[in-house]
């Protein structure tokens, strides 16, 4: 199995690719491949649609398609990302971004299986973190099989975390990932995309906004159920659903509400 390590610090040997490079040596009898976030140039999507309706490459001259070429080549992920004011650094939540355009090139590919490992310092300023690592890895086709945080906050001092043996969990769930439906469960965080921030639909009822799957309050956990989790916003039919349903049909919808736009333009003078 060939495993890609995604390193999306831009600081050269700061705690992220220390925790690459911890991983690569203590797993030395597995193969894995450092890719650093740092040397690809992605630019800002500038909204243009041509990849969905005239499924053309992105216009765009960057370095996207080989980065996602050289992520997606390996058999598994593990995705490493300090955290900025509470989420990702901008240039992953870049590449998330245009996902429009990487849709065509996964929305066919096997799901393979991922873990994601945020950095964060100080405690408490990393709440949207990890949900958002996952989001990147669950548009790519991934299955997050574990995710977790590590603290630290100068260089290395993130191999102190007295929490450094989940990294050991999370590859041995890599290397025995087998793809199968989620099942019912109590938990704290969604089990598709590891949030615990939820939103209250009503009474017991709440549900994650990042994959959309409800659950039920029980004691100080949720409850979700194994037919919700299966239909996530993020499954490989939701997708082609969001965008045969709503993505595809915006441009009809535009030309239809065309007239109304401009009347409504030039009532205001724009």
């Amino acid at each position: 199995m060939n495993i890609g390590i995604l390193i999306c610090s831009e600081r050269k040997k700061g705690n992220s690719e220390t925790l690459a490079n911890y991983i690569k040596k203590k797993f030395s009898d597995l193969s894995f491949e450092l890719i650093f976030l740092r040397d690809f140039e992605i630019k800002e999507c500038d909204g243009c649609m041509r990849c969905v309706f005239k499924k053309e490459k992105c216009k765009i001259e960057d370095d996207l398609y080989k980065l996602i070429d050289n992520i997606t080549k390996n058999d598994a992920l593990i995705l490493i990302a300090p955290t900025y004011v509470l989420t990702i650094p901008g240039k992953l939540k870049m590449v998330i971004d245009r996902f429009l355009c990487i849709y065509e090139i996964i929305k066919d590919l096997e799901i393979k299986p991922a873990m994601s490992i945020g950095v964060a310092s100080p405690i408490d300023w990393d709440q949207f973190e990890l949900p958002f690592m996952n989001i990147f890895l669950l548009s790519l086709g991934y299955k997050a099989v574990d995710s977790f945080l590590l603290y630290g906050a100068g260089p290395g001092e993130v191999l102190l975390d007295e929490n450094l043996y989940k990294i050991d969990e999370g590859i041995n769930k890599i290397l025995n990932f087998q793809e199968k439906p989620y099942e019912s469960t109590i938990s704290d965080r969604c089990p598709v995309d590891y949030n615990k921030n939820f939103e209250h639909i009503e009474g017991e009822k709440f549900r994650c906004p990042f994959c959309l799957t409800p659950c039920y309050l029980r004691n100080n956990s949720f409850y979700f159920y194994e037919k919700d989790l299966n239909k996530n916003r993020w499954t490989k039919e939701k997708m082609k659903e969001h965008f045969e349903e709503w993505i595809l049909k915006t441009k009809e919808r535009f030309k239809e509400l065309l007239p109304k736009i401009i009347e409504s333009k030039n009532k205001i003078g724009l």
